[in-house]
């Protein structure tokens, strides 16, 4: 992670705040309101009643949460929220309140259910006015933001900023490749460079991307170099007058702002991924010791002389290097040979054949995902020589190892393996980051399932 705060330590406390993808004093304040509900629902039922409720409003927080309602906003609206929080309320406190007891009316349960979501909304609306008013009256909470690109969009966003300061923003910096000699305002310096650097030296919390007079493309790859820091990324779309708000989206004045997700990485779901990872493996590894003890055996009796292993140099995240496993499907090369061969065929033995088509050579990869190595869903790793030259001629491939490699992966299932376009592989890859969710994992997982079960492998 990179260091992006060189302020005193309560002001670094307040950015951290400040630029905190969740919301957490309204997290809080709802927490608060949800348990004395709860509390006063179940006063006279005892401690287990209670402990319920507890659980209750736990699980309601995490819905809540997931639907993306305690997503810090630049454009503080209840009324915006308001469809939102009624069905995700309504229904998660309903629902939990019918499972705890299975015996409530269902007048009961919808009259909890309404009263948790109207609860909420006033606690919403109470939040969002006190919030506003502390933006516009003190310059010291709002976040420091930074413009990327030239023309009258950008012009209109530092305006709008300037204008709006319940939206909580402070433009300080522009990056721009052009004088912007309409901006008449001191305090917004217009530099060029790398919007990486720019951010660190600026300690910025929120980047704005507009329009530039240089193509698009050249800004997907600085934009990725910013993946792990703790700033927000909004872009304007093209053609916004045409563009709809969605409930994933913010805005300043008219403009709309599609906030770059980058949930890889940044949330505490992607956090439980390691988590998931160790203990499905776990599972695995003791459900399959047997089968893959007669696998090793019969890769043994194949070729006595060669080891059962095959291990294999491979770039993971970030670059770092590591020894894939797989069981032995062909007669042993040079080293020089297996790490340059791309797609050799002819040293497969028969029983490669089949591990191959059913993908039970990979199997040992499970031990690579226990240490670390490697996560069950993620981009498929590459060797160092093709890395290489992969990165030097395919357009975003490097951008790939922001993330741990994976057991199967987007391209894998789409069928993007051995000789397959590596171009493919790389926007198919990407394409997963970018997109990443927990059901976008179990997707792959199902898919992967189905394709061995087929004999679609490799």
């Amino acid at each position: 992670m990179v260091a992006l705060s060189r302020m005193p330590d309560r002001q670094q406390t307040l950015s951290a705040v400040l630029r905190s993808r969740i919301d957490w004093l309204l997290l809080g304040l709802d927490a608060t309101t949800m348990l004395v509900i709860s509390v006063l629902v179940h006063l006279d039922e005892g401690g287990y009643a209670e402990a319920v409720g507890i659980v209750g409003v736990a699980l309601t927080l995490v819905s809540l949460e997931v639907a993306g309602l305690y997503r810090s906003r630049l454009t503080l609206s209840a009324l915006d929220d308001l469809p939102r929080l009624a069905a995700w309320s309504i229904i998660s406190s309903g629902t939990v309140l019918a499972v705890a007891r299975p015996g409530e009316s269902i007048t009961r349960t919808a009259a909890y259910a309404t009263l948790v979501f109207v609860a909420l909304f006033v606690v919403r609306t109470a939040y969002y006015i006190f919030v506003r008013r502390r933006r516009r009256r003190s310059p010291a909470v709002r976040m420091r933001a930074m413009v990327v690109g030239d023309g009258l969009v950008s012009v209109e966003l530092i305006k709008n900023t300037r204008a709006l300061p319940e939206l909580g923003l402070d433009v300080v910096v522009a990056v721009s490749d052009s004088p912007m000699s309409e901006l008449v305002d001191t305090r917004v310096r217009v530099e060029g460079g790398a919007i990486l650097d720019k951010a660190v030296e600026h300690d910025i919390d929120i980047v704005l991307v507009s329009f530039g007079s240089a193509p698009d493309s050249r800004l997907v790859g600085p934009l990725r170099a910013c993946d792990e820091l703790d700033c927000e990324i909004f872009i304007v779309p093209r053609l916004y007058e045409f563009v709809s708000l969605t409930p994933t989206m913010d805005r300043i004045h008219t403009i709309p702002l599609v906030r770059v997700r980058r949930d890889a990485l940044r949330t505490w779901y992607w956090k439980l991924k390691r988590v998931f990872d160790v203990t499905v493996v776990s599972l695995a590894l003791a459900v399959l010791a047997i089968p893959m003890a007669l696998v090793a055996l019969g890769v043994f009796l194949s070729d006595p002389s060669a080891p059962i292993l095959f291990r294999q140099r491979r770039i993971g995240r970030d670059g770092q290097l590591f020894d894939m496993l797989k069981f032995r499907s062909m007669r042993p090369a040079t080293e020089t040979a297996s790490d340059s061969q791309w797609q050799p065929t002819d040293r497969i033995y028969p029983l490669g054949k089949l591990m191959r088509k059913t993908s039970i050579d990979e199997l040992p990869q499970l031990w690579n995902v226990l240490r670390g190595d490697m996560s069950i869903v993620g981009p498929r790793p590459e060797r160092p020589h093709f890395v290489e030259q992969f990165e030097s001629s395919v357009p975003r491939y490097g951008d790939r190892h922001r993330v741990d490699v994976g057991l199967t992966g987007w391209a894998a299932v789409h069928g993007l393996r051995g000789d397959t376009s590596i171009s493919d592989r790389a926007a198919y890859d990407n394409f997963y980051i970018e997109n990443w969710s927990v059901w976008l994992d179990i997707k792959i997982i199902v898919r992967t399932v189905g394709a061995v079960l087929r004999g679609s492998g490799s």
